[in-house]
């Protein structure tokens, strides 16, 4: 105690540090796994490299354990601890365009910090026309994302998040501030790209080199509810991306299958109340660099037996070239938007959603299990406000079976017990392209 007390007295004064002693720590604390109810010491919002520092140097001089926090969206809650000092980044959140010209119209590449939220990336550059290859959450924060890897809808295309990173300002465990480049300290530039956040410094900022969304990308999504076309497109899907040139690079697609609950509308009306069947509903749905054309026939001909009567204008919303102009106008056509509002609606599409409303009649095989937790309906994905969740990753091998896998995944989903205030789903998400390319100059493990 002794010590904590020595960290905020001799601390900057303009360093906001929250003790359990202010109104807002219970605010200050919650990461976005509530499953991980930790109590920090204190957290401390630094501003500025110098607050970095302090906190670094103080806590190895005096052995005080501490946390990295970029936004608190780590799964496992690695981002907090008991009794710790929390090092939060997410004051440090101005991106600075490194411009081309005297005029400031135009820049390539961009400095943007580890406490920005990606969100707020995808707007920001949005209006030069720019994106960097995000995650597919929002409320995710740059420098979480980006040291682990990076996986998005643009991961094709662009590859990971950290294989845009030219660049990495970060303080070192000695307190020192460096800027790490691939000719500077190749190591360690190839190591903080990918080997998870908080292991080798704290990352200020991340240099990108930034994508074009220009001339016209397309995001569609398309849903199934027979079990058949369900295993029959996530098979080809699956088979499809583990085939060397077997699916277009340009295209980055989702598949999910999700646990609902869907009202039996004639016994409902039979017996004049509620009734319900339990089912496996899946979707597709992705990104597309290039027009809403091109990607129609592309899907036609992967899905083609699938596809009848599931494709409409309503499947794709494709935002052109001169979306900028057009988006301010009233009567602007609800197929195209711009990039960054593009973004957020397929994310909703990707993430999986649940019916709202408290489950009374369970499943056979769930009645003599009472899980209910809360009132009404739990959130609807990670990338929502903080709620406690459980997930977990896994790579199939290269001789896996696809149909084997998928009709396993889809048959345990089948027989698991519904809540309405859980959500139990798998996501697939897709690799190669850019990311096979780039394979071994970082360090994402898989």
């Amino acid at each position: 105690m002794e010590l904590a007390t020595t960290f905020l007295k001799n601390a900057p004064k303009n360093l906001e540090i929250i003790t359990r002693e202010n109104p807002l720590y219970q605010y200050a604390r919650v990461i976005s796994n509530t499953r991980f109810g930790k109590m920090p010491f204190c957290i401390a919002y630094c501003a500025e490299v110098a607050h970095v520092q302090y906190c670094i140097n103080y806590c190895r001089d005096y052995k005080f354990p501490f946390r990295i926090r970029s936004g608190g969206h780590q799964h496992e809650g690695m981002c907090s601890a008991n009794n710790v000092i929390i090092i939060d980044l997410s004051k440090i959140n101005q991106i600075e365009p490194i411009w081309e010209d005297e005029e400031k119209t135009a820049f390539l590449e961009a400095w943007i910090p580890a406490g920005k939220q990606l969100g707020q990336v995808y707007d920001e550059l949005d209006d030069y026309g720019k994106t960097i290859p995000g995650g597919g959450c929002q409320s995710v924060n740059v420098g979480g994302l980006t040291q682990g890897g990076g996986w998005g809808t643009s991961v094709r295309k662009f590859g990971l998040t950290c294989d845009s990173v030219l660049a990495i300002e970060m303080v070192l465990a000695n307190g020192e501030f460096v800027t790490v480049t691939k000719k500077s300290h190749p190591e360690l530039f190839w190591a903080v790209r990918g080997s998870g956040g908080g292991n080798f410094g704290v990352v200020i900022r991340f240099k990108f080199k930034l994508a074009s969304i220009l001339p016209v990308t397309t995001n569609f999504s398309v849903s199934w509810e027979d079990p058949e076309k369900i295993k029959g497109v996530i098979t080809q899907w699956a088979t499809l991306h583990a085939t060397q040139g077997g699916i277009d690079t340009n295209l980055s697609a989702t598949c999910t299958m999700i646990k609902v609950r869907v009202k039996n509308s004639e016994v409902t009306q039979k017996n004049n109340t509620d009734e319900y069947t339990y089912e496996v509903h899946g979707r597709m749905a992705g990104k597309f660099y290039g027009s809403k054309n091109a990607l129609k026939d592309l899907l036609l001909n992967y899905f083609g037996k699938w596809l009848k009567g599931k494709i409409d204008d309503d499947t794709f919303t494709e935002i052109p070239e001169n979306y900028s102009d057009t988006t301010s106008k009233s009567n602007q056509n609800e197929s195209t938007a711009n990039y960054a509002a593009s973004q957020r609606t397929l994310i909703d599409k990707i993430n999986p959603r649940i019916a709202a409303g408290y489950l009374k009649d369970q499943h056979d095989s769930c009645k003599k299990l009472d899980l209910t937790v809360l009132p009404n309906s739990g959130p609807s994905s990670t990338c929502d406000q903080p709620h406690p969740h459980k997930i977990s990753s896994s790579f199939p091998k290269d001789d896996v079976n696809h149909e084997v896998l998928v009709t396993a995944i889809y048959e345990y989903l089948y027989k698991s017990c519904y809540y309405a205030d859980a959500n139990m789903y798998m996501s697939f998400h897709c690799m190669g392209g850019k990311v096979t390319e780039n394979a071994g100059t970082n360090a994402f493990g898989y």
